[in-house]
């Protein structure tokens, strides 16, 4: 009995202090954070699939009408679409890249359904836990992977056509795939990097050009993300990321059913 006295006594703990320390840091908290409203729905693609040709624009002509902006993520297809159509697809390949727990040495190997990714020094298979990043390159229709100019800050580099370009010479006038966008007057090629083109930029890049031409729609800051089940969540959370930088506040996920 004396001994459960004791122990009794020992976990009678203060928390007043640490009940004081949370109602001072959880406002804060709010104040500093930025939020978006994320909603899940559930929708299907209409018979035949996505329609992967360039639209018109003449869906979206009148502004003030809803865009019903939606991403389709599939395992190999990164889609912008909206109630006028669809843009044409952004087909890429993925990599997988990982932080080894044995040497802390870095890989990247391409992925695939089939195969498991093994470490080139040892053979062993590589665990999901090692996983740091996925990646997404653009492929043309032979899967050659595109490369295009970035800033030593990693920001895609665009034309005043919205494209990104793989070279560039003095004098010409680029833009950066980002918020705010900087003008950039080339004065020599050394000051860009050629990289491959990842697909979560080369979305953005869209994304921000429909903030810039639609800007008087209901619906602006509105955007549906529409994934099939088997796609990563570690991918879906990157087109979720490259939203909100792109300033859609609110965010759907919806689940792909063809």
């Amino acid at each position: 009995m004396r001994l459960k006295k004791k122990l009794s006594a020992g976990i009678d703990l203060d928390l007043k202090p640490v009940m004081n320390l949370m109602v001072v840091l959880i406002p804060v908290l709010l104040v500093s954070s930025e939020f978006a409203r994320i909603s899940v729905i559930d929708i299907s693609l209409p018979e035949g699939g996505v329609n992967t040709s360039p639209v018109k624009e003449k869906g979206l002509q009148d502004e003030t009408r809803k865009l019903q902006l939606t991403v389709i993520l599939t395992d190999s297809v990164l889609t912008l679409g909206s109630s006028g159509g669809f843009l044409p697809s952004i087909y890429y390949r993925e990599f997988h890249n990982y932080i080894t727990r044995d040497d802390r040495s870095e890989v990247t190997v391409e992925f695939t359904n089939d195969k498991q990714p093994i470490h080139p020094g040892n053979r062993r298979p590589l665990e999901i836990g090692e996983r740091h990043e996925i990646l997404l390159y653009v492929c043309d229709e032979n899967r050659r992977i595109l490369n295009r100019l970035y800033t030593e800050h990693n920001e895609l580099l665009v034309n005043n056509k919205n494209e990104s370009v793989e070279k560039v010479r003095k004098g010409d006038t680029l833009f950066t795939v980002s918020e705010p966008s900087r003008m950039i007057v080339v004065k020599n090629n050394s000051q860009f990097q050629l990289r491959p083109l990842s697909a979560y930029d080369d979305l953005q890049k869209y994304l921000f050009k429909v903030k810039e031409m639609y800007k008087g729609a209901e619906d602006i800051n509105r955007i549906t993300i529409a994934a099939e089940d088997k796609v990563l969540y570690d991918k879906l959370v990157q087109v979720m990321d490259k939203a909100r930088q792109s300033s859609y506040t609110d965010i759907s996920i919806a689940q792909l059913r063809v």
